[in-house]
């Protein structure tokens, strides 16, 4: 059998259907409210009765360094665009803009590594090091470029 959901006045006090008017008068401005329940509190049979409706507990959340991965999942798609460029002319176009994200977000991982006691520090660094020799790549191709063409070859 349903119970007809009760309404209880501001003080806690069980208001009758129809006599709403009576606690709501001015209550308006000065930040009170009534509570609208389904089930009232069981104190009177023994047990310890709910003060109100039921909440969901909070549920964890576990924690992440997203930029440490993002970091090193860049670092390699910079590896993979310098390895295919010769079968793929695109990923060459590719490689600097992931090496340049690859880099900023590694530093931001390790920065939130250590504030999250070393989470994701190793995949920071595993981007950071990818990321840092292509553009050490990037300078030796510039500097051979740079001699050959000093050398009139």
């Amino acid at each position: 059998m349903l119970e007809k959901p009760h309404i209880w006045g501001p003080s806690g006090n069980d208001m009758e259907e129809g006599k709403s008017d009576e606690w709501w008068d001015g209550s308006e401005n000065n930040g009170q409210t009534g509570v609208l329940t389904g089930t009232p509190n069981q104190v009177s049979s023994g047990e310890q009765g709910q003060s109100g409706p039921y909440v969901q507990p909070m549920m964890m959340m576990q924690p992440s360094n997203d930029e440490a991965t993002w970091s090193m999942v860049l670092g390699l798609v910079t590896w993979f665009s310098h390895i295919s460029s010769p079968v793929l002319c695109f990923t060459a176009c590719l490689a600097p803009f992931s090496t340049i994200g690859g880099i900023i977000l590694g530093h931001m991982g390790m920065r939130k590594a250590t504030e999250m006691n070393g989470l994701n520090k190793g995949m920071a660094i595993a981007g950071l090091i990818m990321n840092y020799l292509s553009i050490g790549l990037y300078g030796l191709a510039v500097a051979g470029f740079g001699i050959i063409g000093t050398a009139g070859l």
